[in-house]
């Protein structure tokens, strides 16, 4: 338990500007050699250096030296204590023994190693005027300007005056980078390490992704603690979507959104081991991602079909497939409108979730930013083959054969939640990827969810490859419940730097009002070469040369399962039926939402934009390159067959182009 003192100056380092400054309160320091320090605190300074703090509660000081020092309490009992300072100083070398760990706080500084910031002991007695301490200086006792007393922690500039003032080694001339700060922040507290999945640390969490998975379940009941500190979450906030905390977390894509999400839910049952959780992707494959990066039998993983299977069980039938049946009825008519299957499913969707099932309604709909403008001819053409889609699955259900869609999934769950085990079951629900939940989706996600229950939901407008609602059109209020992640970590520097240009040419997506800026500064982000671009002269020549680089990178130390091939054409997917055999992710651009790979392929950009009809079909198409682009972590590879649209050529600035035959 924190001593009055230890209170008092906490209470002052909260307060201290947090873009300069954090803290730990008594964190327990593990050495190499085995040792185990626990100061009071430490404090980081980005302007300063490091201060390790400790804190002792005397009333009144009588002697001692550089060693011990007497003090006698309010009954007049005299005591001797180790010299407060040599503790100090001692868990300070602790502290500098974890630092000697990681190279990258080290540098060559005249002919030696040195860090690249100092640390500094300090001993704060609030109830000690500063007096007395200056003749305990004067007598040796005390080292000059460690030692701060009563009048230095009247107030928080007080204090920071007295951090300036302190003997410190040297000065910085530049403030310590975002990169070095989060490493010392590591070596204080191990569990901020990001570990991948073979256990190797990849990284550290940031301050801000920190602050997401710990965060008060109920932020108004909230006080703000130390940023390492564990929040002190209520049960009363875990009990039972209107009164619901709601957290919404959109970043750009890589900068840890899903790291939030898996970390938060793990946090979340230790807190509350008897909570019910639920994390729930778009698609079967992220569920299979996060379901292995959490790695807790006791919070439900699966992706929103899946769990609306579970509640539908006893009327559950194979949905019909509405691509098949477009195919298969009216290819014809999509071919004289000059529409694909996936886009009529699309607009049929659409139009169910927004309640135009009439022709009136339909007609007169604002279909603005739904990828491609459609003239009254084609409305009313687009209605004939809804309504014969129509008759088609009534009689279905005549039959007794499946006469839901997928779209029709999670309409037909909301009929069975008025009085299902799962209504308002969940504690916490936690949304990967929901840009791409719709707003019948997010009906099912609030009905599931205890009245006063947690929903946190990651999202990237930039990546909403299967839907375009506001979250007020999904109803659900998100205002002042937003925060953002900014820095895309995941890829290199110059992998984000391509993709980015996809969407600053293109106005619709770079105008988006929900669209985080990414930040390529603040942070050293990893660097590597620019992607290569390469132009084939057949099909054939394209296949067999990544067929046989990934083959040559698989007989290395790459895994096949690090290593994808995304592609916008799926009759091209077969071409490396042998790959994916393997254990490569091939994959079109519906599958790939979330998932993350050291080597990503993206083949045949020569006809990616070949039914594109207007801009906002461009801008779609953009939108799902970037997403793809994204996926990948260390090396980025394009190809194409001789030449790349007109309208991707704003990224070649940031390529390599290989003109070779023979690349």
């Amino acid at each position: 338990m924190a001593t009055a003192g230890e209170r008092r100056v906490l209470n002052l380092l909260r307060d201290l500007p947090r873009q300069e400054y954090f803290f730990s309160y008594e964190p327990r320091i593990n050495t190499p050699d085995g040792i185990q320090s626990k100061p009071d605190f430490v404090v980081v300074s980005a302007k300063l250096g490091i201060l390790v703090l400790e804190i002792k509660d005397w009333t009144r000081l009588v002697g001692g030296n550089h060693e011990v020092v007497h003090t006698i309490n309010h009954e007049g009992v005299q005591t001797t204590y180790e010299n407060p300072y040599l503790q100090a100083e001692r868990y300070a070398y602790d502290l500098n023994k974890r630092f000697e760990a990681r190279a990258e706080l080290w540098e060559h500084y005249r002919g030696r190693t040195a860090l690249k910031f100092p640390w500094q002991p300090m001993v704060i007695l609030p109830y000690i005027r500063h007096a007395v301490i200056q003749r305990f200086e004067a007598q040796g006792i005390f080292p000059k300007g460690v030692f701060l007393g009563m009048e230095q922690v009247e107030s928080v500039a007080h204090l920071q005056q007295a951090f300036k003032n302190a003997p410190w080694r040297f000065s910085l001339k530049t403030p310590i980078t975002l990169d070095i700060l989060d490493i010392v922040r590591e070596l204080i507290h191990p569990e901020l390490a990001i570990s991948e999945m073979n256990g190797q640390i990849a990284g550290t969490l940031t301050r801000a992704q920190h602050q997401l998975i710990i965060e008060p379940l109920n932020s108004q009941k909230s006080v703000q603690l130390p940023l390492f500190e564990e929040t002190d979450i209520s049960q009363e906030s875990l009990g039972v979507a209107e009164n619901a905390t709601i957290r919404l977390v959109r970043g750009v894509a890589g900068s840890g959104k899903t790291l939030v999400l898996v970390k938060r839910a793990q946090h979340l049952i230790g807190q509350y081991p008897d909570s019910k959780i639920l994390v729930l992707s778009f698609n079967k494959d992220l569920a299979k991602d996060l379901r292995e990066r959490i790695q807790n039998p006791a919070i439900e993983v699966t992706h929103f079909h899946s769990l609306c299977a579970k509640i539908l069980v006893n009327s559950w039938k194979s949905p019909i497939v509405t691509q098949n049946w477009l195919k298969k009825h009216v290819q014809a008519q999509m071919d004289a409108l000059k529409l694909t299957p996936d886009f009529v499913v699309r607009e049929l969707e659409w139009r169910m979730e927004k309640g135009y099932l009439g022709l009136d309604d339909y007609l007169s709909a604002d279909r603005r930013g739904r990828a491609k403008s459609l003239s009254r001819a084609d409305r009313e053409a687009i209605h004939k083959i809804y309504l014969h889609y129509v008759q088609y699955k009534d009689a279905q259900k005549i039959q007794s054969k499946s006469g839901m869609d997928w779209a029709d999934v999670p309409f037909e769950t909301l009929k069975l939640l008025d009085e299902h085990p799962l209504t308002h079951a969940y504690d916490a629900i936690l949304i990967d990827e929901g840009q791409d939940f719709a707003p019948s989706w997010m009906a099912v996600v609030k009905r599931l969810l205890k009245p006063n229950g947690a929903l946190m939901i990651c999202d990237d407008p930039s990546q909403s490859i299967f839907r375009n609602y506001t979250w007020q059109e999904k109803g659900i209020s998100v205002v002042g419940r937003s925060k953002f992640l900014r820095v895309p970590f995941r890829s290199t520097r110059e992998i984000s730097l391509v993709a980015h240009a996809l969407i600053e040419a293109d106005a619709t997506l770079k105008s988006l009002d929900d669209r985080p800026e990414p930040d390529l500064t603040s942070y050293e982000l990893a660097s590597g070469t620019p992607p290569p671009l390469f132009f084939f002269d057949s099909v054939d020549d394209e296949t067999a040369y990544i067929t046989q680089t990934i083959s040559q990178v698989i007989a290395g130390d790459v895994k096949p399962y690090e290593i994808a091939i995304l592609a916008h054409d799926y009759t091209a997917l077969r071409r490396w039926d042998a790959l994916l055999n393997m254990g490569v992710y091939v994959a079109g651009f519906q599958r790939m939402k979330g998932l993350e790979f050291k080597i990503v392929y993206i083949p045949s950009l020569n006809n990616v934009l070949e039914t594109v009809t207007d801009d906002d079909e461009l801008s779609d198409v953009r939108r799902k390159l970037f997403t793809a682009m994204t996926r990948a972590k260390q090396h980025l590879i394009l190809s194409a067959i001789q030449t790349i649209p007109d309208a991707l050529k704003p990224i070649l600035d940031y390529l390599s182009v290989q003109n070779a035959h023979n690349p």
